[in-house]
């Protein structure tokens, strides 16, 4: 097993201070729990570079980052409301790793070993790095960011900038706006996160990953296509895949209960240039919305293209583009939330499941200065399936994170056994 074996540990703090004072989280912040968001970039041998020399150029690229992106340096204060802007620092771990990239990745790396690239000690900082290399040159970059403070398209916005800052140099960045706070002003009367309490949330959780390469995900299209005749367009690669997971989820819990149950799939949708409200295009934040779509159990509505259609009913019932003012938006996002934690924590009887896809977003234009990553991951301790693009042939990574029980039924899907591979 490749262990990796820590060399340091820092507090990487902006390279020139920056002015101390609280910035206000905003609306949508406040309505995320206090989980981290979890990105993980591999990258080929690089026989050229020295490791020390290219750690403390990394470490240098993000001080000078973090005098841009200078909140993630701070701390939560006021029941997570606030982020004192004090330059405290992000932590910044580096390890050996005894081994071969090549010979992790060969086949499918072991979803298992994923956590060991990130750091164990996650709290404090609002941004925990880890820096993994390998014998071979080989290089993994682990970063950790707090959920509360940012989504995926705002973390991927941060590893760009610090990846551009370590190649050429932090002119090329360009600051973020931290206006959010200011334009979707948190709320006194929002009732706080429901604590994770359930029986099945102290169940233990492990996460897999399901390829749908190009050539399946092109199958499933035209699996779905018929029943989606009436839509303007053919359904997406993110929808099948979605969709066809939604479908063996249902089916786990049918195997588990011994009959179809209702089930919400929920997904979250990034806001930025989807509404009517100007917002700066570099805003940093939690921007975003969640859309639910429902099956309720009927066996004849179980087909794949079924659930395809389901998947574009929300969008199409709730439309942000419409909402002219900040105080309808942000009633809108608060009923999408609502209702799935209504849902998982008031009613025993539906299935609650949440698909978030980053396709699309561009998480391979990461590159340091030795070439843009072979591949990116990611690892989640809760119930939660993440969709992430995968650079072979046009695939699809579908990271599943579920109850340990349910994960064995799930693999043994009839469906997931077609059109996946590990």
């Amino acid at each position: 097993m490749m262990k990796p074996q820590i060399l340091s540990k820092k507090l990487i703090k902006p390279s020139t201070p920056t002015a101390r004072h609280h910035l206000k989280l905003s609306f949508m912040d406040q309505l995320i729990p206090p989980t981290y968001l979890n990105m993980i970039f591999y990258y080929s041998s690089c026989t050229k570079v020295d490791d020390n020399e290219r750690c403390a150029q990394l470490e240098q690229s993000l001080a000078q980052t973090l005098t841009k992106f200078y909140p993630l340096a701070g701390r939560l204060v006021k029941g997570d409301l606030l982020i004192y802007c004090n330059d405290e620092g992000v932590h910044f771990i580096r390890t050996r790793v005894n081994g071969q990239l090549d010979d992790f990745l060969h086949g499918g790396p072991n979803a298992d070993l994923l956590n060991q690239f990130l750091p164990l000690d996650i709290g404090g900082p609002l941004v925990e790095i880890q820096v993994n290399t390998f014998d071979c040159g080989g290089l993994v970059v682990g970063v950790s960011v707090s959920h509360k403070v940012a989504d995926a398209f705002s973390i991927i916005t941060f590893v760009n900038g610090w990846a551009a800052a370590n190649k050429a140099g932090i002119e090329d960045v360009i600051s973020p706006s931290f206006e959010l706070g200011s334009l979707f002003p948190a709320s006194d009367l929002l009732p706080p996160n429901p604590p994770s309490t359930t029986a099945k949330a102290q169940a233990k959780i492990v996460m897999k990953r399901f390829f749908f390469g190009g050539v399946a995900i092109q199958a499933l299209i035209e699996k779905a296509r018929p029943a989606c005749i009436s839509a303007l367009r053919p359904p997406t690669r993110v929808a099948v895949v979605a969709a066809l997971i939604w479908k063996s989820l249902i089916g786990v819990a049918q195997a588990k209960h011994g009959h179809l149950r209702d089930s919400l799939l929920v997904h979250p949708m990034n806001l930025r240039g989807n509404t009517a409200i100007s917002t700066p295009d570099n805003c940093f934040g939690n921007l975003s919305m969640l859309f639910s779509e429902r099956f309720v159990a009927d066996e004849k509505k179980m087909e794949l293209g079924d659930l395809v259609s389901l998947l574009g009913n929300a969008r199409r019932d709730v439309d942000p583009a419409k909402m002219n003012s900040v105080d309808d938006l942000c009633a809108m996002v608060s009923r999408s939330f609502g209702e799935p934690r209504r849902e998982k924590h008031h009613n025993q009887s539906v299935d609650v499941h949440l698909c978030a896809s980053w396709c699309g977003l561009p998480l391979y234009e990461a590159d340091f200065g030795w070439g843009k990553p072979v591949w990116v991951s990611s690892t989640c301790n809760y119930e939660v399936v993440c969709l992430i693009e995968n650079k072979c042939g046009g695939g699809i990574d579908a990271w599943v994170s579920l109850a340990e029980k349910d994960m064995v039924e799930f693999e043994r899907n009839q469906d997931i056994l077609a059109f996946t591979s590990r």
